[in-house]
């Protein structure tokens, strides 16, 4: 049963970019980790200004491996810098 991820930010002013970039390397560090299955980074059609990522993965387990690998988490933090507070992180399973 796959396991679905979703993280909604909101780039403070200015960080626009970086936090496109840095939500992209996020995708691209996912890519060929075992558990893996597809990714996509998701502007909104509204003017939020919002930037969302989904990634699928095979299992809960999967996506956890990687949540806990070094270069994953020195992304993450580098996100948070660069965020408005109140992010959003949730998890899914399908059913």
């Amino acid at each position: 049963m796959p396991y679905i991820r979703l993280t909604i930010n909101k780039p403070r002013r200015g960080q626009e970019a970086r936090l496109e970039e840095l939500m992209r390397k996020l995708g691209d560090l996912s890519k060929g980790q075992p558990g893996f299955i597809e990714g996509w980074l998701l502007k909104p059609n509204d003017n939020s200004g919002e930037i969302a990522r989904i990634a699928v993965w095979q299992d809960e387990a999967s996506a956890e491996a990687i949540a806990n690998n070094q270069s994953w988490m020195a992304l993450r933090s580098e996100i948070h810098l660069c965020v408005e507070p109140g992010h959003q992180d949730r998890a899914f399973f399908s059913i």
